[in-house]
């Protein structure tokens, strides 16, 4: 499980923001030149009923509250995650995401 702050951080205050305001993130850098991103993702409706995102390097999605399913490129079915379970997407792929609740995650850059 992640830790519930980052201290010695600086924070990019403009947000990535997708599908209409429904999923936005801010990206923090650490001293040392990692870099994560702390995101919140609204509920897939009726006119949504996924979102997709791409990846440029490998991460490790962390979510730390509410319930989705996720599917990586290549896979055949969504899998289920919750609070406290993470999952990895590599380099130059993506994956579709489903929810309906609010879903805040952490994401880590690890390329």
């Amino acid at each position: 499980m992640t830790a519930a702050q980052f201290t010695n951080v600086t924070v990019n205050a403009h947000a990535t923001v997708s599908y209409d305001g429904r999923c936005s993130s801010h990206t923090i850098m650490f001293e040392d030149g990692r870099h994560k991103t702390l995101g919140v993702i609204l509920p897939c409706d009726n006119l949504v009923d996924h979102y997709h995102f791409s990846t440029n390097t490998s991460e490790r999605i962390e979510i730390t509250s509410g319930e989705c399913e996720v599917k990586i490129n290549g896979d055949e079915e969504f899998s289920y995650y919750r609070a406290g379970q993470s999952f990895v997407v590599e380099g130059n792929s993506g994956f579709n995401l489903r929810t309906e609740e609010i879903v805040q995650y952490v994401c880590h850059l690890e390329g």
